[in-house]
């Protein structure tokens, strides 16, 4: 007897009236994942419509008239929360994080909490309560992309659309980033990457949001303060730049980030000896370089048994030695930078692939 549904975008769960579970399943093949089932109480056997922020569960329960959370992870009961007395016959649920959305039969509407303390108070103001106007007289499952509320109707096999309220929306309508490219914006996708190019230093940053009234805030803070020529970001190395978008009510927030990644080179090293042009940051300690904490992206200092370079004013090599035991012999380590465009040699115990990011200020030197 299935009724209710989610999924983490790997996993399916599904709610079944009389079975004190949720059955999972293999979204993609459609196999059953009997080891991610949740477990449920006894007091919500009659399950109806879930629903999961990734990490808790909610669960509906028809005759309980509640709505049960359990850990996701681990099936553990966390909370039981009564439903208003209006909400009788509770049959799906959504949430968008902040306001849980439950469909009655029997009122036909969809009734609204918001979790405070250790109870679910009822929210009118943001309830849909015009489905019978529109024959919408059975809903059932319910889902929102936040910007329109679906609804199930059992009775004449229809799925009926209703605008979420405006008030509500935190959603950028568009976002760009001159000079980066972060590829099609979704104002469902949150999480963007940009690389660098070659002589990108800042990039003006343009923000719309969906609704009016809507603030929309910028990180870092404008480069020059100057409003007037819009919202400048200094890139130096890797930069986060990140919009928060707050709804006109100041009940919901959403963060958008663009991570701003230089481009890299991968220099593959061999056991015994490999020769390679430095393609990091001029004046880049030899130290932080092999650990990765300047220029280069990994740690590779495990592997590494020496670093040479050819002095052809001295007509000697300059070496540096990894091992802390050598790195205190007076004299021995006479190799202590890396610069842009010259030749080294370094010894690896093992192949290893190490990844640095390039220096886009070379070729203007």
């Amino acid at each position: 007897a299935p009724r209710g549904l989610w999924s983490d975008g790997d996993t399916m769960w599904v709610s079944d009236s009389g079975r004190e579970r949720l059955f999972a399943y293999n979204l993609s093949s459609g196999e059953r994942l009997a080891a991610r089932d949740l477990a449920l109480t006894g007091r919500n056997a009659d399950t109806r419509g879930i629903w999961s922020d990734d990490t808790t569960m909610w669960v509906l329960d028809g005759v309980k008239n509640a709505l049960f959370a359990y850990d996701l992870a681990s099936s553990e009961l966390l909370a039981e929360y009564a439903l208003n007395p209006a909400n009788g016959d509770p049959r799906g649920t959504w949430s968008d994080g902040v306001t849980f959305w439950v469909s009655d039969d029997g009122a036909k509407k969809l009734l609204a909490y918001r979790l405070q303390g250790d109870a679910l108070k009822r929210m009118p103001d943001e309830e849909f309560t015009e489905l019978s106007s529109a024959s919408n007289n059975s809903p059932r499952g319910i889902w929102s992309d936040g910007d329109v509320m679906y609804v199930a109707d059992a009775s004449d096999g229809k799925v009926y659309t209703y605008n979420m309220p405006d008030a509500l929306d935190a959603r950028l309508a568009s976002l760009t980033l001159s000079d980066l490219d972060i590829g099609e914006f979704k104002a469902s996708q949150t999480d963007y990457t940009a690389t660098l190019g070659d002589g990108v230093t800042q990039t003006t940053v343009e923000a719309a949001a969906v609704q009016r009234r809507t603030k929309v805030a910028t990180a870092p803070d404008d480069a020059d303060g100057d409003d007037a020529n819009g919202h400048q970001v200094a890139l130096e190395g890797d930069t986060e730049i990140t919009v928060t978008v707050t709804s006109a009510d100041g009940s919901r927030s959403r963060v958008y980030r663009v991570a701003i990644e230089r481009p890299v080179e991968t220099i593959a090293l061999v056991p015994t000896w490999t020769s390679f042009q430095w393609p990091g940051a001029d004046g880049t300690p030899v130290d932080e370089a092999l650990r990765g904490e300047a220029s280069a992206v990994n740690d590779i200092s495990d592997k590494v048994t020496a670093v040479y370079q050819w002095d052809e004013a001295a007509r000697s090599w300059l070496a540096f030695f990894p091992d802390p035991e050598l790195q205190a012999v007076p004299g021995l380590n006479t190799l202590t930078t890396l610069h842009t465009g010259r030749e080294y040699w370094i010894a690896t115990t093992e192949s290893v692939t190490w990844t640095v990011a390039i220096d886009l200020a070379a070729d203007e030197r």
